[in-house]
């Protein structure tokens, strides 16, 4: 990475900061959630991206945020096994939640699945752009230069997505873990964002597109 240490740490607090001022205001503030709501954390998401893109592009190299090209084996592989085994554990995670009586999305899913279809996909897209990039790119490359072992790397970045999922609910968080442990991984064997990028864009645009809020609502017997 030719990114400076305190750059470094400077990026880090902004994409951890980011989440955690997401979860203080849906815990402390108790704002309520609708599209206006939605549509601010939209643009605050694409604002820390782009300060950071910024940086990059001004103090380091697009490679610092895992930007790479992959080799044609690596990619495609990565691309097809990658999405394969990420959609499955959602959707195994998502079947353990039905069959148990639970509700499989959260109240900030079941606010988007109200939306027109361009707003799903505009939230659906800067989701997996902003989280992947930050998490699966940006802080494990940042945390390899420094040193860290690559496992380390890969919790840290899960743990990141799990923040960013902590801001809707914390169930959604929890449903994430196993998803957010398999990205981690694919960043990891791949050492390119751009593969777990694709993966999620093509995941979320299928399932927000497709998707409807009585899927995802389960009613328990009385």
């Amino acid at each position: 990475m030719t990114i400076s240490l305190p750059l470094i740490v400077l990026g880090l607090a902004a994409s951890f900061g980011l989440p955690a001022v997401g979860l203080y205001r849906r815990r402390c503030l108790r704002e309520p959630l609708d599209w206006t709501r939605l549509r601010r954390m939209l643009l605050r998401n694409w604002a820390v991206l782009l300060g950071l893109m910024s940086l990059v592009v001004v103090a380091g190299r697009v490679r610092d945020v895992g930007f790479r090209i992959p080799s044609v084996g690596v990619f495609v592989d990565g691309l097809l096994f990658g999405f394969i085994a990420f959609a499955g554990t959602m959707l195994l995670v998502g079947l353990v939640l039905r069959f148990t009586g639970g509700v499989t999305a959260d109240e900030a899913s079941l606010v988007v699945f109200d939306q027109s279809l361009s707003r799903r996909l505009a939230i659906g897209t800067t989701g997996a752009t902003v989280e992947t990039i930050l998490f699966f790119g940006f802080t494990i490359e940042a945390l390899l230069a420094i040193g860290t072992a690559p496992w380390i790397a890969g919790i840290a970045a899960a743990g990141g997505v799990l923040l960013m999922r902590a801001q809707w609910d914390t169930r959604n968080a929890l449903q994430w873990l196993p998803g957010a442990v398999v990205l981690s991984g694919i960043a990891i064997w791949t050492r390119t964002v751009l593969v777990v990028l694709l993966i999620r864009i093509v995941y979320d645009t299928i399932t927000l597109a497709s998707g409807d809020a009585s899927d995802y609502t389960v009613k328990r017997e009385t």
